[in-house]
């Protein structure tokens, strides 16, 4: 937690979430289109994009910070149960990405909402809320594959290279494979949004959705949890 309140990378992180937000919402409110929808689904691509972005990021970060600045021994020597480091990284990682989307799909949800009263335009406000709150856990499983990748290649740069790769193309890849094509983590963690926001029919059910999601998010993390408990660290 002090590393999230001191360092700089998750301030300036936070910073930039926040700030598509208020220009989403500024934007919306200068142009005052006139569909509904627009005020439902620009915020909720926009701000969801740039969150999920935000939270790969962090999640590789926290994953590579002892590495890249070469404390991970002291860590150790103060904690050597690699994997009660390990666990506290990644909760703290999910907390944070927790608060910070409820606080970014808060203030994009209100901002918009605001944007279509001063247009005169009536909004679907359960579904504007429901795409944003209903994103939260998509952006905390985009966090949990970022320190996945992050601690499988110990690099921030090769973290987030490998993580933005599986976020945006790896789905389509595994879509060729017949069968698959409705358990991609993309389709799996749109069914989460859209269950938990109740916006409707899902490709595969809630439940099936999360426990997709939670293999997804396993797949990735367990090969550098595994390499971190048995691998010399000098």
């Amino acid at each position: 937690m002090a590393k999230i309140r001191y360092l700089p990378l998750p301030r300036w992180t936070g910073a930039v979430v926040a700030a598509s937000a208020v220009v989403v919402g500024i934007i919306l409110y200068a142009i005052q289109p006139s569909g509904a929808e627009t005020y439902v689904a620009v915020p909720s691509a926009a701000v969801g994009t740039i969150t999920l972005f935000a939270g790969v990021v962090l999640g590789v970060w926290f994953a590579t910070l002892e590495f890249s600045s070469g404390t991970m021994q002291r860590t150790l020597t103060a904690e050597p149960n690699r994997s009660k480091v390990l666990g506290e990284k990644l909760a703290v990682v999910l907390i944070a990405t927790a608060i910070g989307g409820i606080l970014v799909a808060a203030g994009a949800a209100g901002l918009s909402n605001l944007a279509a009263d001063a247009s005169g335009v009536a909004i679907d406000r359960a579904e504007l809320a429901g795409q944003l709150f209903g994103s939260v856990p998509r952006w905390m499983a985009a966090a949990s594959i970022g320190f996945g990748f992050g601690l499988l290649g110990r690099s921030f740069g090769g973290g987030i290279a490998a993580a933005l790769v599986f976020v945006l193309a790896f789905d389509g890849l595994v879509s060729f494979i017949p069968g698959l094509e409705d358990f991609t983590f993309g389709q799996l963690t749109h069914d989460l949004t859209n269950g938990i926001g109740g916006l409707g029919e899902t490709q595969n059910g809630l439940f099936v959705a999360i426990v997709g999601t939670i293999a997804w998010c396993l797949v990735i993390i367990l090969p550098g949890w595994i390499r971190f408990l048995r691998s010399d660290l000098k």
